[in-house]
């Protein structure tokens, strides 16, 4: 079979775009790993600010978040990214669990 220069070009470009990817996916992997889980500390209910939606929305305390990093609002609130919502939560509600 006889190959054409482009095709050699697409495979070169196919190399390079799948060692691409894994070293985004490796990375991505690591830094996911090496995150402990937080929760927001209490049990029952709660109502913290949705800064997307702009509205208090009620939130099960336990819930497992990822607080993002930044500084504090002048609530002392830190944004966290919460199941498919970013919320502001007081910071000394943010509890770390550590890694399970």
């Amino acid at each position: 079979m006889v190959k054409l220069q482009d095709d050699d070009n697409d495979d070169n470009d196919d190399n390079v775009e799948n060692e691409m990817f894994n070293e985004l996916i490796t990375d991505v992997i690591k830094e996911t790993i090496s995150l402990p889980n937080y929760v927001i500390s209490g049990s029952g209910l709660g109502w913290f600010l949705d800064p997307e939606r702009n509205q208090v929305v009620c939130i099960s305390r336990g819930t497992e978040i990822i607080p993002l990093p930044g500084d504090t609002d002048n609530l002392d609130r830190c944004l966290v990214r919460a199941s498919y919502r970013f919320l502001l939560v007081p910071e000394c509600e943010v509890q770390e669990v550590g890694w399970n």
